[in-house]
């Protein structure tokens, strides 16, 4: 039973995040704060989408009888920008003016992961809490530039033939030889020809035939041509309006977007991550325990190559921690925890249509200062003690549709302050995106 309602809320949450059409496809989780809780192994944080609000779930979902178990560690990620809807031109979007509100502010994300299960030396299960904030910046560059001309002529061109045949309108129905209403459709066909020409780039007469006599198809509903040259004018550019090849402005708007999208997710240059998180634990299981034994913050620089090689990307990670010594020799005595770490490393990720693949090698130099008795005057005398540590992760992520993707990770990670031996990674999880750009919220 547990494993039907599973099912049911998956395939929910599935069909419910395919209804919209969004400028960027999920990702796989990579929050600061589901990091620092433990639940996400990846010492790398890869570029967050710009959905609103994503949430993931983490677990293996089978327990070790082979049941279905709903899982206890959650994370979320929002990103208040883009909770809202927004009208920003291609080059706004690819490249604003204004670092601070067209960068740091649309691109900042706060994160939440819980988990239920943090387990302290003596094996006391309590709860955990951790929150976090990023945000990106792109650097801007010739590529960037000439993808926004591309974008914004395509645009345009969607407008261009209805302004034409407007244009053309005014002027017929104040000449002379204009008497009647088959009249001025005789006038205006060479009018609508030519700017379908230029929309559709073609030297087929049929096809242009064809279109004008779409466009002209409801010409005899048009009212009497008259003196009131204004209502029978607004009565033909309606019809324009509805006739002007509407599946194909549709469909050319649509395709803007989808290259528009593509364009997005491959999009090649330099993007630098900063992000800064902390965990809190509950010993006690109540909110007056609370401690926080665990501070950090990355710099995560990201190059995305070009042409041939735009699925590829290279990141590197910088991350520094700090450890609240005086907790881990409180709730875990036996465990050798040093109070600063530096994390350092490499990834290299691949984006395909349906999947993507990482892997990441990460290396950690931890130190502290040690007691080491004192000298004649009485004076604390210490000793710096450091120990080096590396892991290696692997992450396959499917996307299901692009609002909800699958992710499995495998590989060898840190050792762990509770159980050194244990440093084998395998996780599943389901990542949810709701909300972001939508094709509405950008223009020409």
């Amino acid at each position: 039973m547990r494993r039907l309602v599973f099912v049911l809320v998956i395939s929910c949450l599935a069909s419910v995040a395919f209804a919209q059409d969004r400028l960027e496809d999920i990702t796989a989780p990579s929050s600061p704060a589901s990091a620092l809780i433990g639940v996400q192994p990846q010492s790398v944080l890869s570029p967050k989408s710009y959905s609103a609000l994503e949430a993931a779930l983490f677990s293996n979902f089978l327990n070790s009888r082979g049941e279905t178990v709903l899982p206890n560690d959650f994370g979320i990620e929002f990103t208040p920008y883009w909770a809202s809807d927004h009208s920003l031109s291609i080059e706004e979007y690819l490249y604003p003016q204004n670092v601070w509100s067209g960068q740091i502010v649309r691109n900042s994300s706060f994160s939440m992961a819980t988990t239920q299960n943090f387990r302290l030396a003596d094996s006391t299960t309590t709860s955990g809490l951790s929150a976090g904030y990023r945000t990106t910046l792109y650097i801007g560059n010739k590529k960037d530039r000439e993808v926004i001309d591309r974008f914004r002529q395509q645009i345009a061109k969607n407008q261009k033939v209805q302004a034409r045949i407007g244009a053309g309108a005014n002027q017929l129905v104040f000449q002379p030889e204009i008497q009647s209403r088959s009249d001025f459709i005789e006038a205006i066909r060479p009018v609508i020809a030519d700017a379908l020409e230029d929309l559709y780039m073609v030297d087929s007469t049929q096809l242009i035939e064809a279109q004008v006599n779409t466009i002209l198809a409801d010409s005899s509903t048009l009212p009497t041509y008259n003196s009131d040259v204004d209502g029978f004018l607004d009565a033909f550019m309606n019809m324009v309006d509805q006739n002007l090849t509407e599946a194909d402005r549709k469909l050319n708007a649509q395709q803007v977007f989808d290259n528009f999208k593509a364009y997005i997710k491959n999009r090649q240059g330099f993007s630098l991550d900063v992000a800064y998180g902390f965990f809190l634990n509950f010993p006690a299981n109540n909110f007056s325990s609370a401690v926080a034994p665990r501070h950090a913050l990355w710099v995560t620089p990201s190059y995305r190559f070009k042409d041939d090689m735009s699925r590829l990307k290279l990141m590197g990670v910088f991350r520094f921690e700090t450890y609240n010594t005086g907790y881990y020799k409180e709730y875990f005595p036996t465990s050798e925890v040093f109070e600063h770490n530096f994390d350092y490393g490499i990834a290299v990720a691949g984006d395909f249509e349906r999947f993507s693949l990482q892997i990441e090698a990460v290396g950690r130099s931890g130190n502290a200062l040690i007691p080491a008795g004192r000298d004649q005057q009485g004076n604390q005398l210490f000793r710096k003690a450091g120990r080096s540590d590396f892991q290696a992760i692997g992450t396959f992520v499917y996307r299901l549709n692009d609002r909800l993707a699958l992710t499995y990770s495998l590989g060898d990670s840190f050792e762990s302050i509770v159980n050194s031996e244990n440093t084998l990674v395998s996780l599943l999880s389901l990542n949810f995106g709701f909300g972001g750009p939508t094709r509405e919220d950008i223009s020409e």
